[in-house]
């Protein structure tokens, strides 16, 4: 029992305290401390996967060292893959802004690309396949990524064949997208975008063609390359080749 007012107004004080700091605890430091506890589970889950990974691949167990030393490749992997990522994909917005439709703004662009080559062929005498290979019918919005990337490799292709005379081009065709797993993870590592092209032309711009796609940026790559005939004395050829484009799977940061 408490005797006296002093004894009281301790308890009293000592009762705010109490609430003040539960009060502290609950509205201030306890979403922090959630927060960072979810950050060290992440944190261990991450170096449980790491275990796992060298485990598949080596068989053994990991010693400090070799986990330490693993980890310390790994950065430097993820460094050098960050950079190439930049120089394979460049990471840049695709989409207009002003349109909430993808699907809308890729046949505006598709129109547009064919309506400008339409005036520069007519000027040679070249005929284009229609649509450029691309189907008339809306995209869904998910696929437009890919079919801006495809488009875009059709336009540098066909930019650099007209700009020389006598290029012929039957064949435009936007190919089946293939995705590679990276085997341990299993996760998506990146998506090859392929673009199949048949072309009668001179020997002369077909390598003016080759060129131009060493220089390209994003990168594109000659994956297949067919040369169906030459006609003798002329230098004129009938060539169909496989171009490849390429999108980089990102983590989300």
């Amino acid at each position: 029992m408490l005797k006296t007012v002093r004894e009281k107004t301790t308890l009293k004080q000592g009762l705010i305290v109490l609430a003040v700091l539960a009060g502290i605890y609950i509205f201030f430091l306890s979403p922090f401390l959630k927060e960072g506890r979810s950050i060290m589970d992440e944190e261990l889950e991450r170096k449980i996967s790491e275990m796992k990974r060298f485990i598949t691949l080596t068989g053994t167990v990991p010693s400090k060292e070799s986990f330490a030393k693993m980890e310390k490749d790994r950065d430097l992997l993820e460094d050098k893959f960050s950079s190439l990522a930049d120089f394979t994909d460049p990471n840049k917005a695709r989409l207009s802004e002003k349109n909430s439709e993808a699907g809308l703004y890729f046949i505006e662009k598709l129109h547009s690309t064919m309506k400008k080559f339409e005036i520069e062929a007519g000027t040679k005498d070249v005929r284009l396949p229609e649509n450029l290979g691309f189907g008339d019918g809306l995209p869904k919005d998910n696929m437009v990524p890919v079919l801006l990337r495809q488009l875009e490799t059709i336009e540098f292709a066909v930019g650099a064949l007209l700009k020389s005379n006598g290029s012929d081009i039957y064949t435009l065709k936007p190919l089946r997208p293939i995705e590679y797993i990276e085997p341990v993870s299993k996760k998506l590592f990146y998506t090859e975008l392929p673009v199949q092209i048949s072309i009668k032309t001179t020997t002369t711009a077909f390598m003016n063609l080759l060129l131009e796609l060493k220089n390209a940026s994003p990168v594109i790559s000659v994956k297949e390359l067919h040369v169906k005939s030459i006609e003798p004395g002329s230098g004129d050829a009938e060539i169909s080749l496989v171009l490849s484009s390429f999108m980089v799977a990102r983590e989300e940061k």
